[in-house]
């Protein structure tokens, strides 16, 4: 069993979840990684690591696939948002290979990145959202309406990482953000509760979602959770079930929510591993393994909460420390 990882970046944690799920397997197994840039980390945590050219070039899809034969790869899984998108849209060249591409088909994908066709799409199958808008215009309705109340909060339709987000106290800045953003911004009811977040995996075959888990986020740092705390809470798995069962999700996935006076939010679904996701690794939600099984052609059962509640995670920095060649 090989995979290969796709701009690994940072993620020297989940390299090392891989090692050492594929090290205790039958078969065993080898992580294989590729990124852009040879000051990605995590390169160096796994079996073997190659340099690619970046996902835009021509020729990035041909290399990857070359890779793949080279290393005996069976499952490819990307981490980025546009990586996604790509090999979503490209699946059947590695398929044709007999190789995995660990991603949600692309109608998932494309709806989960574009936030506020993700809000219609919350809205149309009756499940709860914050009010968002697409216009200044749309949003002074809301405002009039009092479905939208100050202060709000903005943030780009195709955004990650917390880039570009911001809360917003009255209308005159509201409309000075929005005029200076060049793709416009999505102008959402600020969450004032609790927030927290899931990390699920579907299953490759039976396309439910067989593993859950989810904490209350205590931090936030650049995007990412720093110090989160495990929850276990029925209403909040059958939320997180019922919205997973309305896209053709696959693989992991990352979900937003928030509780606010009692009542769950379905916030947003990026489908991909998340940043906080150790928190689930260190409880034993081992998502490495049931790829694993899916990688080798078998189903895995379901295991929803398998975990326990009270135990935080707190993310700290640290180095990778390596001779690297001049110039």
């Amino acid at each position: 069993m090989t995979i290969l990882v796709l701009s690994c970046g940072t993620r020297n944690k989940l390299i090392r979840f891989f090692k050492e799920t594929l090290a205790k397997r039958p078969e065993g197994g080898r992580v294989v990684a590729a990124d852009c840039s040879p000051w990605a980390p995590a390169l160096y945590e796994a079996d073997d690591w190659y340099l690619v050219e970046r996902m835009t070039e021509p020729g990035y899809l041909a290399h990857l696939l070359e890779i793949c034969k080279k290393e005996g790869v069976n499952a490819v899984l990307p981490l980025f948002e546009d990586e996604l998108e790509l090999i979503s849209q490209n699946r059947e060249l590695f398929e044709q290979e007999g190789i995995w591409a660990v991603v949600s088909e692309r109608e998932a994908v494309e709806l989960c990145r574009d936030k506020y066709r993700f809000y219609r799409h919350l809205k149309e199958n009756g499940l709860p959202a914050l009010t968002t808008c697409r216009s200044l215009e749309e949003a002074d309705r809301a405002l009039a309406e009092g479905s939208l109340t100050f202060p709000v909060f903005v943030k780009p339709v195709r955004g990650c990482g917390s880039m570009g987000i911001a809360a917003v106290q009255d209308r005159e800045m509201l409309e000075t953000l929005y005029r200076h953003s060049p793709e416009g911004l999505l102008i959402q009811q600020l969450a004032t509760g609790e927030e927290f977040g899931a990390d699920l995996y579907v299953d490759r075959f039976s396309r439910k979602v067989v593993s859950i888990f989810t904490k209350k986020k205590v931090r936030m740092r650049a995007g990412e959770t720093e110090k989160s705390l495990s929850v276990r809470e029925p209403e909040l798995f059958e939320l997180i079930e019922r919205t997973a069962a309305t896209l053709p999700l696959c693989g992991p996935v990352d979900m937003d929510l928030f509780r606010i006076e009692g009542k769950w939010y379905v916030s947003e679904i990026n489908p991909r591993f998340g940043g906080g996701y150790p928190h689930a690794w260190h409880c034993g939600v081992n998502f490495p393994a049931l790829i694993a099984e899916n990688a080798m052609g078998r189903e895995n059962p379901a295991a929803i909460g398998a975990y326990e509640a009270g135990i935080a995670m707190m993310k700290y920095s640290d180095e990778v420390i390596r001779k690297m060649e001049e110039g």
